[in-house]
Parts: C-alpha cells; sequence; structure tokens
C-alpha cells in the first residue's frame, strides 16, 4: 500500500490517502512472459500445432473434413461462419444419431478443439465445429449463425436418413459462454447438455482479471438465466474451470454447482489439452 500526505484537516491532523501501489512496467512484463511460457506457448507446441497440421491434412489430403458456409444478415450486416463435418455422417436407416458441436474461443479456430472431435467420434457422435465470428457489440449476428449451424446439422443428419438426437454444444472460453446462451437463454429445443471449458458466466468484481467492458452486457444477460438456484436448468451444465486461468475469476467458470463441474491445474490455453479434461469430457459425453 501506498500512504500519501494529501492535506492536514482540523486540529492539525494530518489527511492520508491510502491506495494500492499500481504493478510497475516491469511487473507487468514479468506477468506476461509467465503466462506466455507456462500457459501459451506449452499449449501452442503440445496441442495447438499438432491439431493445425492435422487439419490441414484431413482436409486437403484425406478430406474428411468438409465444410458448409452459413451467412446472416442479422444486425444490419452481412456475416459469415463455416460449418465443418469431420468424418462421415452414417446412421442407421430411420436411426437416431447423437451428435456433438463444438465452440472454439475468442480470435480462434475450430481446430485448437479438434482433439475433442476425435473423442466423440470415437463414441460414435457425429461431429461438428463452427468458425464463428464473434461480435461484443451485436451479438445477435453470431447467435443467429450458430442456430443456423444447429439447424444445419439437422438437415445434413436427416439427409443421410437419420434423425438427430442428444446434440451435446461444448465450448472453450468464449464458445462455452455462446454455448450456454443457446441452451439456456435461446432455449433451442435440438440442445441436450452443454460441456462448458474455461467459459465465463459471471461478471467478477473488484477482480485482477476482469471482464472487458464490451462484454460485460452479454455476460450479466447469461448470468440472469443460468444464476438463480432456485430454478433448474432445462438441460445438464457440466462446467470446466482452470485453476491457474489468467484470463478470468476461476469462480466465474463454476457458477451451478448442483451440476457437475471440476477444477483443473491448467492455465486457461492449457485446459483444453489437460488429461483431467480430456478423462472428464469422455465420461460426460458418453450420458448422452
Amino acid at each position: 500500500m501506498e500512504l500519501d500526505l494529501v492535506g492536514v484537516g482540523s486540529g492539525g491532523v494530518a489527511v492520508l490517502d491510502i491506495h494500492p501501489i499500481r504493478p510497475s512496467i516491469i511487473d507487468r512484463v514479468y506477468a506476461a512472459l509467465k503466462i506466455l511460457f507456462t500457459d501459451l506457448l506449452p499449449g501452442i507446441f503440445s496441442s495447438n500445432l499438432p491439431n493445425a497440421l492435422t487439419w490441414v491434412y484431413r482436409t486437403w489430403c484425406t478430406r474428411t473434413l468438409t465444410c458448409h458456409t452459413l451467412v446472416t444478415q442479422a444486425g444490419g450486416a452481412a456475416k459469415a461462419a463455416r460449418l465443418f463435418s469431420h468424418g462421415k455422417v452414417d446412421p442407421r436407416p430411420g436411426g437416431d444419431l447423437p451428435a456433438l458441436l463444438l465452440l472454439h474461443g475468442d480470435q480462434s479456430h475450430p481446430f485448437t478443439l479438434l482433439h475433442l472431435a476425435d473423442i466423440a467420434q470415437e463414441q460414435g457422435r457425429a461431429v461438428f465445429s463452427v468458425h464463428l465470428p464473434y461480435d461484443d457489440e451485436h451479438p445477435e449476428r453470431h447467435r443467429s449463425l450458430l442456430s443456423q449451424s444447429i439447424d444445419k446439422i439437422d438437415q445434413i443428419i436427416g439427409a443421410r436418413g437419420g434423425k438427430l438426437s442428444n446434440l451435446v454444444l461444448a465450448g472453450h472460453s468464449r464458445g462455452a459462454m455462446e454455448a450456454a446462451n443457446e441452451a439456456f437463454a435461446v432455449n433451442n429445443p435440438k440442445v441436450s447438455g452443454v460441456i462448458a471449458i474455461a467459459g465465463r458466466f459471471k461478471v467478477i468484481s473488484p477482480s485482477a482479471r476482469p471482464c472487458r467492458p464490451s462484454l460485460e452486457a452479454s455476460v450479466n444477460a447469461l448470468w440472469e438465466k443460468i444464476g438463480h438456484w432456485n430454478q433448474s436448468l432445462r438441460v445438464p451444465f457440466y462446467q470446466i474451470a482452470a485453476k491457474k486461468d489468467w484470463c478470468m475469476d476461476p469462480e466465474a467458470s463454476i457458477v451451478r454447482t448442483d451440476h457437475e463441474h471440476l477444477y483443473v491445474d491448467a492455465g486457461h490455453l492449457g485446459v483444453i489439452n489437460h488429461p483431467s479434461t480430456l478423462n472428464q469430457f469422455r465420461v460426460w459425453l458418453a450420458k448422452f
């Protein structure tokens, strides 16, 4: 703490202003380097880079990743998203087919979650991921594209002679938030559950890792839908928090402890590929 003499009050008593010491440039640089070397670089080289190379291989060589372009005019401006189908969608004639839709984080790409897609395929699910242009100022744009993506998944499975059942939305960071919004604010009846990894569902204040102002309205609106414990949620809400998250407070990620949840000893990026996350993802997904 710093103590500053700001004046002299009545009776000659000194008036002090007490305020916290602001971090120096060295402190800020150290904090940034710590994030870089303990979370970002390990995550990039252990998971993101291999996933990106595999994504390119499957797109251009094996052709097991196919893309569908979706467009919306919501909010008065055209926005496009790309919906990717992983592998074959081949249900039994007339049979139900469970599906998974993966949602990436802000300023990210679906390849970051490719290893989760592989887990779902091993369980016999139809797997999809979507590349969304998130928009803080006009969230109705990317949310329109998310709803379109779900409708397109239903159409793809129907065109193969099957019926969509047990659609799970799984997302990381901003993707987790948008998955929860679709399930609990939009109340999309096609969504059967949400697996949220390091998502922000509550504005914590004061905080050393505050929510950016442009996102607060969306977070608060979602909190109004999921934060009331006297109200049950429509579908299961599985939550994973990163204990070493440098992006948000862990208590912003675990907001309904009446639903299954997990704290993982990892950073904001590393939590995606942590063994505890992968094991729990398998367990939760198998319940649908």
